[in-house]
């Protein structure tokens, strides 16, 4: 493979399924980086002192980059190379974790994390322009499927772990342990995208300019707002499931963490459905509408505090799992709806901004609400609210996606 964009020969009938599985794990590793924080958190902050606003930042901080800077770093890998970018990405998540178990103070610790963001986004941004070169277009839509569930995957093993390994080598083990993996992971993404590694053709990269020009496009900018609700639900509900549960007496606090890591990973389980049911010849739109509907029904059950607890939490389940669907038809979409095949990273780029601003938006509307009425019986409306929002938007792709059939 060059460094330069390519995408995969439709004259080749073999998909490279070790590099498509190496290139799944790379963002997995990605989403580490996210993963790690939140259970080291309070243990962070005891050991260098850092006030409550400052340990949010030390989280909250891939949401800010990932809205700034999404589109920027899908552009660059279109236009500098998608491998390359995928390895300054890899490189810096690496010095950062490293310079991050050495920080002495909330500055360093910050300025690690925003370099470890910066390599997050790159890596989850110039993936899926990688898997055009790897794969045959008939499996693209099952690849993709498998794909989008990289977050919460890797986001619930780092929950589920992270309290093994500090017990074992505290934060600071953690951190360097997540370095080292980095470094791990890079080299198998060097080994399997090495040059000759795939057939490819070349696609001339396109000017920068006309890269960021993306954002202006109707196609790209729906993509994105759908993804940023589909973002919106699913993070609300994982970010303030433990709340609901232990303010409510429902669980103690170890068992709603448990909880939540079930109820996260089981979204991975929507990814595959998805991408199985799409290669299969399912239309995205009429999936991605009708698992709106049902995270709907699911958010109105999860907080009725007249059913039974065990009621509840199969409608959380039942919603994480099912609204997985949503994202490993999206990211089948970005082929469809970049404005030419040069720009799928930047396509994806501008959709992991949506998601960003999903993952920021969500959780602090649902918790005004609930602070404001005072009860989380009104916690569905947020949820309700969005599922209608993006059944709109993925009306309006299905239209946009019609004019360019010969993509799809």
């Amino acid at each position: 493979m060059t460094d330069t964009d390519v995408r995969g020969d439709d004259r080749s009938p073999r998909t490279n399924w070790l590099a498509v599985s190496v290139l799944i794990l790379a963002a997995m590793t990605a989403a580490f980086q996210i993963g790690k924080a939140p259970s080291a958190l309070p243990v962070i902050r005891g050991e260098l002192g850092l006030s409550l606003d400052e340990g949010v930042w030390i989280i909250s901080i891939f949401n800010l980059l990932g809205i700034s800077l999404g589109m920027v770093a899908g552009a660059l890998g279109d236009r500098l190379g998608h491998r390359r970018l995928i390895i300054c990405g890899f490189l810096a998540m690496a010095l950062a974790s490293f310079a991050g178990a050495a920080a002495d103070g909330f500055l360093v610790l910050l300025l690690s994390r925003v370099l470890e963001g910066f390599g997050f986004i790159v890596v989850a941004s110039v993936a899926p322009s990688m898997f055009l070169a790897v794969s045959a277009p008939r499996h693209h839509r099952l690849i993709f499927g498998l794909y989008s569930g990289y977050w919460p995957a890797g986001v619930a093993v780092m929950i589920l772990v992270t309290p093994a390994v500090m017990e074992a080598t505290g934060w600071r083990g953690l951190w360097m342990l997540n370095g080292v993996l980095a470094l791990l992971v890079l080299a198998m993404v060097l080994r399997v995208t090495r040059a000759g590694a795939t057939r490819a053709r070349i696609v001339s990269p396109p000017p920068f300019g006309e890269a960021l020009r993306t954002f202006t496009r109707i196609g790209p900018m729906t993509l994105a707002l759908t993804f940023g609700t589909y973002s919106s639900i699913h993070v609300t509900v994982v970010a303030l499931l433990p709340s609901f549960y232990t303010e409510g007496g429902s669980v103690g606090l170890g068992a709603a963490s448990v909880l939540t890591a079930l109820v996260a990973v089981v979204n991975v389980g929507g990814n595959i459905l998805a991408g199985v049911a799409m290669h299969r010849g399912a239309p995205r739109w009429l999936l991605v509408v009708g698992t709106f509907v049902l995270i709907a029904g699911s958010a109105l059950l999860m907080y009725d505090d007249g059913l039974s607890f065990a009621l509840r939490l199969g409608a959380a389940i039942f919603l994480s799992f099912i609204a997985g669907m949503i994202p490993a038809c999206l990211f089948a979409a970005t082929p469809v709806v970049a404005p030419t095949p040069a720009l799928v990273g930047a396509t994806t780029g501008l959709m992991m901004q949506g998601s960003q601003l999903g993952q920021l938006v969500g959780p602090v509307t649902m918790a005004w609400v609930v602070t404001a009425m005072g009860s989380w019986d009104y916690a569905p409306v947020t949820l309700v609210v969005a599922s209608v929002v993006g059944v709109g938007l993925m009306l309006a792709l299905r239209r946009i996606e019609a004019r360019n059939p010969a993509l799809d």
